[in-house]
């Protein structure tokens, strides 16, 4: 019997460290077991989307330029006045007057009366405000899924709480980037253009299909948890709506405890 050895202090200080690693080992193998998160599947809807940052833009923008050299005679508006069409906006020396092609607001008159204005200087700036729309520029594998008539919904920064509904009316390449028109029935109060707002535009959805957590899938395999065994499965997935992922084949049920992997 040990108890009736006579061991030295050294090799008493090994059993006892040995007895602890093995305590402590078996331990952390059942806080591991413990702490394992399993959820399940589930059956409904899901929705793929696109996601952009989006620009407001106004419909109709007007600039006041002229072509010679020319001192500004007297201005008739400032800044952010609202305008109706053919109201006057500025006169020259030359005595030419210029009226609003249409009802704005005007956004920027940087020169005062008296002053020489060049050629091609922007002299008044009126933004028709009514009728805005968003633009959205996206990469090329994304802007090859969308498509006009698809859903939008729209953030802005400032308005995190309201959720907007728009449409897409439109795609096109500008500059070589590709654009996305997204309008809306309503923008909220005090939008302005320049303002910016997220946007996820709905490129795919299915009303009833089988789903698991994207956190379950690793390198095409879920994990399954059955009769206190688990076993890699390995799956397809379809649509992914950023939390959940559609499987279009595998050997997953709707009853499955399904391994989650941490954050």
């Amino acid at each position: 019997m040990i108890d009736q050895l006579k061991l030295s202090p050294l090799i008493k200080i090994f059993i006892l460290a040995l007895a602890i690693v093995s305590i402590g080992g078996t331990a952390y193998f059942f806080m591991m077991r413990s702490s394992s998160e399993y959820l399940t599947p589930r059956i409904g809807p899901i929705v793929e989307a696109v996601y952009g940052l989006g620009t407001v833009v106004a419909p109709r923008t007007y600039r006041v330029k002229i072509g010679i050299n020319s001192n500004v005679r007297r201005l008739y508006v400032k800044e952010g006045d609202q305008v109706r069409a053919n109201d006057p906006l500025v006169q020259f020396d030359d005595s030419v007057l210029m009226r609003a092609p249409f009802a704005g607001t005007v956004t920027s008159a940087p020169y005062k009366e008296g002053e020489l204005v060049t050629p091609l200087s922007p002299v008044l700036t009126v933004i028709n405000l009514q009728g805005l729309y968003l633009e959205i520029a996206l990469e090329q594998q994304l802007v090859l899924r969308v498509r006009p008539g698809q859903k939008a919904v729209i953030s802005f920064e400032s308005l995190r709480q309201e959720r907007l509904e728009g449409r897409v009316h439109s795609v096109f390449p500008r500059d070589n980037q590709f654009i996305v028109r997204v309008e809306l029935n309503k923008f909220p109060e005090g939008v302005l253009p320049g303002m910016t707002a997220d946007v996820a535009i709905q490129t795919g959805r299915k009303d009833s299909t089988l789903m698991v957590p994207i956190r379950a899938l690793f390198a095409g395999y879920v994990t399954v948890k059955k009769s206190g065994k688990t076993k890699k499965i390995p799956v397809t997935i379809g649509v992914v709506d950023g939390e959940w992922a559609e499987i279009t084949s595998g050997n997953v049920t709707i009853d499955d405890h399904l391994l989650i992997r941490e954050k």
